[in-house]
Order: C-alpha cells, then sequence, then structure tokens
C-alpha cells in the first residue's frame, strides 16, 4: 500500500509539473503576442501624432511582405488591410509567438493623403470590431496556420487571417479562440489615437517651446500678452470681454495645415487672466502662459 502511495504521489507530481510547464509556455508565447501587438498600436499612435502636415493619418498597409507602407494609386491606398508596415513606423518585424508578421486594417478616412482632408477629431474612424465602432485601425497576430491555410507564405489574406478579418469587410472579430480561429487583435480606437493627436495640435496652438536665440514666431505666445479675448460667436475672432468660448484663431499666426484640418474652429479657449489661457479639445487640456526668458519652456 506504502509503495503504491508513492506511485500515485509521483504520477501526480509529474503531471503537475508537466501542467504548469505547458502554462508557463503558453503564457510566455501569449506575452511575446501581447507585447508586439502592444508596440505596433504605439508606433501608429506616435506615427499619426507626429505628422508633418496630417496628423491623425496613418500609413497604407503592406501588401507585399516587404515591410514597407505601400504608394497610393490615385488617391487611395492599393489595399486597407495588409502587413504592418513595420519599416515605415521605424519598428522591428514585430512577430507574433509563431513567427508571423503582424497585419494591420487601416480605416480609410485615415489615410495619408490630400484627398482625406480634413483629418481631425471629428473625423469617423470605420472600423467595427465586435461590433464595437470608430476604430481607426485593427492590428492582428495570425497566429500558425490552420486547416485550409496551406498557402503560406504568400500575400494572401485568406492565408493568415480567420473568419470575419478575412472577408474584405470593415467589421473584425477578436474570438472567440476556437479550431477554425486563432487570430489575435488589438483596436487603435479614435478616441485614443486622437487623445495624442490633440495634445501635439494644443502644441502647436501655444507656439514652440524653444526657438532659441528668438522668442516663438507663431501661436499663442508669438501673439504676447495680454493674450486675446475669447472667440464667443464663432467666426474666429476675438470678442472683447468673453473669457470662455473657442479659440480667436484668426488673431493668430497658425501653420496651414491646421487651417486646411480644422482643427483650429475645434479648440476651446478660456482666458484665465491677462497672462494665461487654457486650451483644450476634448479630454486633452494645456495651460498656457508667456515666455519668462529663452529658451522658452
Amino acid at each position: 500500500m506504502l509503495l503504491l502511495l508513492f506511485i500515485v504521489l509521483g504520477l501526480s507530481a509529474t503531471i503537475f509539473i508537466t501542467s504548469w510547464s505547458s502554462d508557463t509556455a503558453r503564457l510566455a508565447l501569449n506575452a511575446r503576442t501581447e507585447d508586439a501587438l502592444a508596440e505596433a498600436k504605439e508606433a501608429l499612435v506616435g506615427r499619426a501624432a507626429s505628422d508633418d502636415n496630417r496628423p491623425g493619418s496613418l500609413p497604407c498597409p503592406d501588401t507585399n511582405g516587404d515591410g514597407v507602407a505601400e504608394s497610393f494609386v490615385g488617391n487611395n491606398c492599393p489595399a486597407y488591410i495588409g502587413r504592418l508596415p513595420y519599416k515605415t513606423l521605424k519598428t522591428s518585424d514585430l512577430r507574433d509567438s509563431s513567427g508571423e508578421l503582424l497585419w494591420y486594417a487601416l480605416s480609410p478616412s485615415l489615410r495619408d493623403h490630400p484627398s482625406a482632408s480634413p483629418i481631425n477629431s471629428n473625423t469617423p474612424a470605420t472600423l467595427n470590431l465586435d461590433s464595437i465602432p470608430s476604430v481607426a485601425a485593427i492590428i492582428i497576430a495570425p497566429g500558425s496556420p490552420l486547416p485550409g491555410q496551406n498557402g503560406r507564405p504568400s500575400n494572401q489574406i485568406g492565408d493568415y487571417l480567420d473568419g470575419s478579418n478575412a472577408d474584405g469587410d470593415a467589421k473584425f472579430a477578436s474570438g472567440p479562440l476556437t479550431l477554425a480561429f486563432n487570430d489575435k487583435t488589438i483596436a487603435l480606437t479614435k478616441t485614443e489615437l486622437f487623445f495624442a493627436v490633440s495634445r501635439r495640435i494644443l502644441g502647436e496652438i501655444r507656439g514652440p517651446d524653444d526657438q532659441a536665440p528668438y522668442f516663438p514666431n507663431k501661436g499663442l505666445r508669438a501673439y504676447g500678452t495680454p493674450f486675446p479675448w475669447a472667440d464667443g460667436d464663432n467666426d474666429g475672432w476675438a470678442d472683447l470681454n468673453v473669457t470662455t468660448g473657442k479659440l480667436p484663431y484668426n488673431a493668430l499666426f497658425l501653420d496651414v495645415w491646421l487651417g486646411i484640418n480644422g482643427w483650429p474652429a475645434l479648440v476651446n479657449y478660456t482666458r484665465l487672466t491677462a497672462n494665461s489661457v487654457q486650451i483644450s479639445i476634448g479630454s486633452s487640456t494645456l495651460k498656457v502662459a508667456p515666455c519668462p526668458a529663452l529658451p522658452c519652456l
């Protein structure tokens, strides 16, 4: 009986250790995929926020696997789903735990092309993930090939993506994981995208941090103090003694691309004092004070 007990205990320990090792390995693989998805999302946000003249825009997907965003055909991307253009985004060749490159779907309204302007926080995002609307981009880890996905390596969506993710429309799914679906996804929502972009825009409205040895030549800091009153009737001009309203952008020198994309009219403006104002777009807020000295910080 004692020997039998030792055998049972030994088998139980072996099963436990094997199961624990398997779970640990699975968690490590999942973490690799999740890290790649998160890094890709962060890179897209950074790219959108730093765009020279169309902040909020995103690159076309890569349709041939070279890591470079495709050039426009006319006014449109050749496709709005393909691999993540990691070279364009200046990341490594981000891969999931199965070793596959990440895929990427883009809302056409946010393509980086003049025909898409104006691009601002009112621009609709047209992708949908799990019936959640207003998604700007979706990044997809394709996982290992499933039965029927026999064409890898290729550039065909169906060889990598599963179910509704491969049917070419704007509706995507994150699961559930089954024998016929192993895609893992992460969404970049319009709200997330434009929260970051709005911070960039507010900085432009404020004016440069440092143009040493010169003072800022654009924005509120170039206007100087006393700062203008707010625009109370939405015509872009300051209205005497109005402290809260819209940005009086007609009184300011701003980069042309801000107006082309409709940003100035979206900025809320509060004149706190003659030497202090607060500007905001949605939940992004920035207080502005004059430059006390150079460098202007």
